[in-house]
């Protein structure tokens, strides 16, 4: 019997930045929920989403920030904005953002991770770093049936390698980037 349909989408393009704080990451959280008009966590493994913007804790006094590109670029319209208090890294060309939907989307990603990404473990809203078919990615929860993976650019052909594997008897449908 087949995996339930998944629709795989490149997205993109996108600024990603990452945001590091250098002391206090309450702090720096501030600044950023005052920077988007958001209020940004510092608990592990949650998301801040509002229109196109998404706010990923990353780790301990980090995020990863994913936008759509604007006149000014996110990474100097934040290292404006956080000043001396963190590192803004413009990541936008080092990663790769696939969107997984579908019934089938969860148990298609779960085979390469240890996360339960049942929907009442791995809710909309969360997000965290794994190993994904033994490639680091970070997977987050956009709705029930829709995950967002980030992996580094340099390891986007290994995890499609993976998926050909690991969804042998799924059926896969490759959409054409987001526009």
């Amino acid at each position: 019997m087949a995996d339930a349909p998944v629709r795989i989408t490149a997205r993109g393009p996108l600024d990603i930045v990452q945001v590091a704080a250098f002391d206090d990451a309450a702090a720096t959280a501030e600044l950023l929920s005052k920077h988007f008009g958001l209020t940004i966590t510092t608990i592990p493994n949650r998301a801040t989403a509002g229109g196109h913007l998404r706010v990923l804790w990353h780790r301990p006094g980090q995020w990863l920030i994913v936008s759509v590109p604007t006149a000014t670029p996110l990474a100097a319209e934040l290292a404006r904005s956080c000043g001396d208090d963190a590192a803004v890294v413009d990541l936008g060309h080092a990663r790769t953002a696939l969107r997984f939907e579908g019934d089938g989307a969860r148990d298609l990603l779960a085979k390469g991770t240890s996360i339960d990404l049942r929907p009442t473990h791995f809710a909309p809203g969360a997000c965290a770093l794994t190993a994904l078919g033994k490639i680091g990615a970070l997977l987050h929860a956009v709705a029930p049936a829709m995950i967002d993976v980030y992996v580094a650019r340099s390891y986007a052909q290994a995890l499609a390698e993976w998926l050909q594997h690991a969804a042998a008897d799924a059926s896969l449908q490759f959409a054409p980037p987001e526009s």
